[in-house]
């Protein structure tokens, strides 16, 4: 284009043969469309440091002279199309156009450029404060939907309109002053903060032209995959500023009105319930969804893609409608089964200039059971599919999938919405799932945490947000087992009850070992410099809630092998654990009965129930109790006979009470023997696998511990495979149980690449999921034993050189077993760690090739025949 080509790639006004106004009417040139498509192509590609097409563009005012009224009065497709693509890219948020904290210090962005960015954004959210604007917008949504089938290009048109409106309602506000003339004193603003005014408007008006309607009918067509994640980020948009709590309260209080008022209301859209489960509280806001971790949106960013977390300013609607439906009505069959439930609950009102904060409430108070019934579960299972299929998982995607079980999944069981409208929720798929990434998410913040610049708020939010998410969807699925259970009043025998989804789903549970370590995990890798006491306390109400599952599911369990939840407790007892329990007390004025319930509930099993009262003699657990009598707390009296016991016990016992644990060694290894390890690692390291000349002392030694090895009756082979020096401080240093431990790990992911967990992956979520994902299978150390084998250089050693680390160096916390490994490969690999013990092999070895071991020559074998 000339203006390219005359302002070296900066447009001037006169050079940008866009259109004009004649007589209060926007015209194109015949230039327009291709003058659009070069700006949408060079805009992706200027330099990132200076962006001096999208500031020129800014400072032309395009957005207001051109691409407004094009959008309002312009009706060609592919000009309309150009635009809305332009939207996009001017309305980026800044966090992704300026990453300051992926960026050197001597190339960040200067502090005048964020301003120009700011204000354009803030300028961009007034100009759709125009319903005309919206309204061209929403048209041109329902436009798309009523031509069936829908193509590829009407797809994507669909999904960068919605990204549009995602980006505004994204754009922060202008900063309110007091005044008028203030305002237009310094319209840069102050630091008073905006009131979400213009936010309310927005959503207002956006609803009130039916966008609500569109965003559910979106959801029930075949390609909803193109826009379910768009859709996402819409809905958090839209409840970023409103607690679920609070909603929870709404919605109860609506309902009472509303059985005071109409009795003959039965036939409404949902009942609603008192929840006595409902004891998770929080907001999309304390979550902390952001869009602002986008280090590569940078240098090059694809409308196309979705935007990272949001955590800024939150949004407020009123749910509104102007009566649309008759023009709907004429789409396709599909889409009038849609508008038919749309109108059984739609409701109409005029549109308000400034609707308050309660407006707002009642709105979406209005739309959760619609969207519940009409679009959570195509929106989860569509999510949840994608998350799957994805080789790389993006945080983004997955902490919006997140959201939105923390959020919604309370509300299922408070209205009492049929298990119907759920069937993509609660599938043991989903909870693996879950279980999955919360522990990828625990060994990614144990990396960063060692990364002492990074800023650890965005992997702390996703820790939270995997726990709360488990603990939803164990909440309501407890809640729905306990109301299916009530309504049987006729037939209660236990093959009924099995042919309840729900009923099935919860004995699943008995059989996820993963998700039972998962909070072991969580609770054993607290860290309370960087992690802070409310987190522990989600853990801990996750874990109770859990055990209430898992215990009422045992009662109920029609298996011959129950699960044996006494086994799964001794696991806490660990000073480390009951120490964590003792943290989350310190703040039991504020904890709330359901958090003191669950510290108590544990401590009370492993004190009487395991009779390990000495782990609860800590300081920390005795200071706690000691401050409760102190304030004269008022507690249930099982738990108060537990403080008075277990004081008593100290009091009687404290003078003769030996010495605690020492967190930094592990029972059976004595000091002297890590350090002997350290020394054997270091000569190892330097002779590699020859075979090393020894001196005397050394070979005396290796000869002592060869005949301890024969005494053993050990096989013989753990000698062959490794430098013999290496392999008796194995021995010597009691690394057995975490021989065994990597070796049952090796002979699951055997068992899940010969497909043993088809249909039954829930047995093993970590090893089935990552098989599914092609993903490395990581190896968890799930207890302090476990753990303390990767602190040691001889370990870590012996793993490098099996190859399931990629280097000596702990670069990453757990050890993993390579995708491309075999079934024979890993079964050849857990033979090298000794013999098998046919309890830990769930499949047949006939599927398997023979197995024959490679042993190559060792020096051992001369000391033997010596």
């Amino acid at each position: 284009m000339d203006w390219m080509t005359l302002t070296v790639g900066i447009p001037c006004l006169s050079h940008v043969p866009l259109g004009m106004f004649y007589r209060d009417k926007y015209y194109i040139s015949d230039e327009c469309l291709a003058c659009l498509s070069e700006i949408n192509a060079k805009i992706n590609c200027e330099d990132p440091n200076t962006r001096p097409l999208r500031r020129a563009l800014i400072f032309m005012d395009i957005l207001n002279k051109d691409l407004i009224p094009i959008l309002i009065h312009v009706n060609q497709p592919s000009i309309i199309r150009s635009t809305v693509e332009l939207l996009i890219w001017l309305t980026i948020p800044v966090d992704c156009l300026i990453p300051a904290r992926e960026m050197p210090a001597d190339i960040s962005m200067p502090k005048f450029m964020v301003h120009e960015f700011t204000q354009f954004l803030c300028s961009a959210k007034e100009a759709f404060l125009d319903p005309n604007v919206t309204q061209a917008v929403v048209d041109r949504l329902s436009f798309c939907l009523t031509h069936q089938p829908l193509t590829t290009r009407n797809c994507e048109f669909i999904n960068y309109l919605l990204l549009l409106i995602r980006n505004v309602l994204y754009a922060p506000e202008r900063h309110i002053n007091i005044t008028e003339t203030e305002e237009r004193m310094h319209p840069v603003g102050h630091d008073t903060a905006s009131d979400g005014s213009q936010q309310r408007r927005l959503i207002w008006v956006l609803f009130a032209q039916g966008f609500d309607q569109i965003l559910i009918s979106l959801l029930t067509y075949s390609q909803k995959g193109e826009w379910v994640m768009t859709i996402v980020q819409l809905i958090a948009l839209l409840y970023q500023r409103h607690p679920a709590d609070k909603m929870q309260k709404l919605l109860d209080r609506k309902a009472n009105t509303n059985c005071s008022s109409k009795d003959d209301d039965a036939s409404n859209t949902c009942q609603y319930f008192d929840s006595t489960n409902s004891t998770i509280t929080g907001s999309s806001e304390d979550i902390g969804l952001r869009f602002a971790n986008c280090p590569e949106t940078s240098r090059k960013y694809d409308p196309l893609v979705p935007m990272q977390d949001n955590d800024r300013n939150g949004v407020n609607v009123q749910r509104i409608s102007k009566g649309k439906e008759e023009k709907k009505s004429k789409g396709t069959s599909h889409k009038q089964k849609q508008n038919k439930h749309s109108e059984s609950h739609h409701f109409k009102t005029k549109i308000i200039c400034d609707p308050s904060e309660e407006d707002v409430s009642q709105l979406l108070v209005e739309f959760i059971p619609i969207f519940l019934q009409n679009g959570f579960n195509a929106l989860v299972g569509e999510l949840h599919q994608k998350l799957i299929q994805q080789d790389v998982l993006v945080h983004s995607e997955k902490s919006f999938f997140l959201w939105l079980i923390t959020y919604f999944m309370r509300f299922a069981p408070q209205l009492k919405l049929d298990e119907k409208y759920l069937k993509n929720v609660f599938v043991i798929d989903l909870l693996c799932n879950l279980t999955w990434d919360a522990i990828h998410q625990t060994e990614e913040f144990e990396v960063k945490s060692l990364q002492p610049s990074l800023d650890l708020n965005p992997f702390l939010r996703r820790l939270h947000l995997g726990i709360t998410a488990i603990s939803e969807f164990l909440q309501a699925l407890d809640a729905y087992c306990t109301l299916a259970e009530s309504k049987q009043t006729i037939d209660n025998s236990r093959e009924n009850k099995k042919q309840s989804n729900v009923f099935q789903l919860r004995e699943y549970l008995l059989a996820i070992n993963d998700l039972r370590q998962l909070f072991l995990l969580r609770l054993r890798l607290f860290n309370p410099i960087n992690q802070s006491r409310r987190y522990l306390c989600e853990i801990i109400k996750a874990n109770h809630i859990l055990l209430l599952s898992l215990e009422r599911a045992t009662k109920l369990s029609a298996s011959q092998k129950s699960f044996d939840i006494s086994e799964h407790l001794k696991q806490f007892c660990c000073r480390t654990i009951m120490a964590r329990y003792g943290t989350a007390l310190r703040d039991f004025k504020t904890n709330g009965p359901f958090v003191n319930d669950s510290i108590f509930t544990v401590l009370h099993h492993v004190g009487i129930d395991l009779d390990q009262v000495d782990l609860l003699c800590d300081p920390v657990i005795l200071h706690n109790f000691s401050q409760i009598w102190a304030c004269e707390f008022k507690l249930c009296e099982d738990w108060e006979d537990l403080i008075e016991y277990v004081v008593q016990k100290f009091m009687q016992d404290y003078r003769t009470k030996t010495d605690g644990f020492d967190e930094g060694s592990v029972p059976g290894i004595p000091d002297q023997m890590q350090d002997k390890q350290i020394s054997l690692y270091n000569h190892t390291e330097s002779t590699a696998c020859e075979n090393p000349s020894f001196t005397e002392a050394e070979l005396a030694e290796i000869q002592i511990l060869k005949t301890q090895l024969v005494a053993s009756g050990l096989n013989s082979f753990y000698v062959l495979f490794f430098p013999p020096f290496i392999f008796f401080s194995f021995l010597s240093t009691g690394f057995q149980q975490q021989l065994c431990w990597i070796q049952k790990s090796l002979l699951v992911a055997c068992s899940a690449r010969l497909g043993t967990y088809v249909n039954e992956e829930f047995r093993n979520p970590v090893a089935c999921l990552s098989l599914k994902m092609r993903l490395p299978c990581p190896i968890i150390p799930w207890t302090e034993v476990q753990a303390s084998a990767l602190n040691s250089n001889l370990f870590r050693l012996l793993l490098h050189r099996m190859g399931l680390q990629t280097s000596v160096a702990q670069t990453v916390p757990f050890p993993r077993i390579p995708f491309a490994w075999s079934a024979e490969t890993l079964y050849r690999a857990a033979l090298f760690l000794g013999p098998v013990d046919s309890q830990n092999i769930d499949f047949d070895l006939q599927c398997l090739t023979k197995v024959e071991l490679q042993v190559p020559p060792c020096h051992i074998n001369s000391l033997a025949d010596g």
